[in-house]
């Protein structure tokens, strides 16, 4: 008998954000193969820990490598000799943190492999620390992973990319869960008190990365011309407060929903006209193609690699645009209507580029092996 594929996880937190999104999205498909995801958690909570463990899966507690470097290492050398793990699977933002890759390397893991997720990094320190930790990462890694070609060069140098142990592994979603039903969008709309409002969304951490302030700027030159205009705002972070002042400085905090991290994203989408997303930078964002999956309008900055963009319906602008333009074009979209119909050429699309989930958790599946 087949012994089962056994995955370690790590860099997950506690935030329901785009790398834990996209690590579930995997694990639901291959645990129905018989395969095994366990976690590290740096947190005292792992987002989506209730769901790993009745999937069958293992959390970790451990200490912060960034902050306790050897005692994590002693913590995650137990787990691997516990676990006798076919492949640990590091999910990085920068290579400022290469600890579990080194642990992982020593530990005598078969598959060690280093994932990129973004495409830069906040912070002096955190920078400098890349720069010094990112020409040694092929040491300890056997597998390179990235989300896009834009965050693969972050993470990795030119050699490693034309390598044949390099993959862009793709942010894939269950397009189901996100199919355009009108059902479900007037419930939302009902529910969230925006009927016959022209309803903006925007999804990610309160943190600089995301570029909040220049969001709430839009959303101003917004209302100024469309009265009925609500913006919904999923998420939680440290800027949050300051963003709420903001809100009142610019008198629209009576047209913004601060929604906090929900579990039911999918269901939101259906209920926004525009989603609105001026990042300063990412990899590839895996709410940028749900908002795809849903079928709406997505307004973009084109900090973001063009990889993202899998239907017609996203627009690019740059940041040096003024929140007036950003405004004018997410108004030329009020009124549009969203149909059923739309879910098959959706469907095509992502399947055709490689982001449905059953095509690319099989090839997952082959690396790891």
């Amino acid at each position: 008998m087949e012994k089962k594929m056994k995955v370690l996880q790590v860099g997950l937190s506690f935030n329901p954000g785009g790398i834990e999104s996209f690590v579930m999205t995997y694990y639901r498909e291959l645990s129905r193969q018989g395969v095994r995801f366990d976690f590290i958690s740096m947190f005292p909570h792992l987002a989506y820990e209730e769901e790993i463990t009745s999937l069958g899966g293992k959390v970790f507690h451990t200490c912060d490598a960034r902050k306790h470097p050897l005692r994590f290492s002693r913590q995650m050398r137990k787990i691997l000799r516990i676990g006798r793990y076919n492949a640990v699977h590091v999910n990085m933002l920068s290579a400022a943190n290469i600890v579990p890759l080194i642990v992982a390397r020593y530990g005598k893991v078969p598959v060690v492999i280093a994932h990129s997720h973004n495409s830069s990094t906040p912070g002096l320190l955190r920078n400098l620390m890349h720069k010094i930790n990112r020409p040694l990462i092929p040491l300890f890694a056997t597998e390179y992973f990235a989300c896009s070609e834009l965050a693969g060069e972050w993470l990795f140098s030119e050699k490693i990319r034309k390598s044949e142990n390099y993959h862009v592994v793709h942010n894939a979603l269950n397009l189901e869960k996100f199919a355009f039903r009108q059902s479900e969008r007037n419930e939302v709309r009902q529910e969230l008190g925006v009927e016959g409002k022209f309803v903006l969304g925007h999804v990610g951490r309160f943190e600089e990365q995301k570029n909040h302030e220049f969001l709430l700027k839009i959303f101003r030159e917004v209302v100024s011309d469309c009265e009925e205009s609500v913006l919904l705002l999923v998420g939680e972070g440290e800027l949050q407060e300051e963003i709420r002042k903001k809100a009142k400085e610019y008198r629209i905090e009576d047209r913004i929903q601060f929604l906090g991290i929900r579990k039911d994203v999918a269901r939101l989408w259906k209920g926004m006209d525009v989603f609105v997303f001026p990042s300063l930078f990412e990899g590839l964002p895996i709410v940028a193609l749900e908002a795809q999956a849903s079928g709406i309008r997505s307004v973009m900055a084109d900090t973001i690699t063009s990889e993202v963009k899998l239907i017609d319906k996203v627009e690019f602008l740059s940041l040096q645009d003024s929140p007036k333009k950003w405004s004018q074009t997410i108004l030329s979209y009020k009124g549009e209507e969203r149909k059923g119909e739309e879910n098959a050429v959706i469907r095509q699309a992502f399947a055709k580029a490689g982001y449905d989930i059953e095509t690319a958790a099989q090839t997952l599946l082959s690396y790891y092996k």
